[in-house]
């Protein structure tokens, strides 16, 4: 994964995976400082017993041929490698938070990347999720939800070309209107 954002994705993706119906997503930018990404579900949790083997990269519990978990052990080693810190709670049937603490202005710090492209991948992603987002850069900051955005757009968001082109339209606008990503 080459950015930040990519990380985003996949971390999402495997909250999407695990069966959440609600996903918190939580990205909060000091600039030239920290940036702390968290992603609270509500899917099936992992058993405590099992919590420490998935930071190792061949763990999974997806149904492959080949054992690969990279993700959460990726995030792990790029957030620590900046000399921050990542956290993971988990409760079976309850539901997983992913923490993650960069500094930003450590030389091993990936770049964001295009935050307003992951985030219309997330918000697209699954039909079935309840999505809130929340954005915070320096003192200006932005959130929404999925069921805002179906009242607003409508229940075909996600799977309508012109309301999927004005949603990624409205992310890049909400990221330039708090001098947020530079790749938007």
């Amino acid at each position: 994964m080459r950015t930040i954002s990519d990380h985003i994705v996949d971390i999402c993706q495997n909250a999407v995976e695990s069966g959440a119906k609600t996903i918190e997503l939580t990205i909060n930018e000091k600039p030239q400082e920290t940036l702390v990404i968290e992603i609270k579900d509500d899917g099936r949790g992992i058993d405590k017993e099992k919590l420490d083997n998935i930071i190792d990269p061949f763990y999974t519990e997806k149904n492959k041929k080949i054992k690969f978990g990279l993700g959460l052990p990726m995030l792990k080693f790029a957030a620590e490698s900046t000399g921050g810190k990542f956290k993971i709670k988990s409760k079976k049937d309850k539901g997983t938070t992913v923490k993650a603490f960069f500094n930003i202005n450590n030389i091993d710090c990936q770049p964001l990347g295009n935050l307003a492209q992951a985030l219309f991948t997330i918000l697209t992603m699954s039909e079935k999720t309840s999505w809130n987002v929340n954005r915070v850069f320096g003192d200006s900051g932005y959130s929404f939800s999925s069921i805002e955005l179906r009242k607003k757009l409508g229940d075909d968001y996600t799977s309508n070309p012109s309301k999927m082109k004005l949603l990624y339209e409205i992310l890049v606008s909400a990221e330039a209107s708090i001098g947020g990503s530079e790749y938007a």
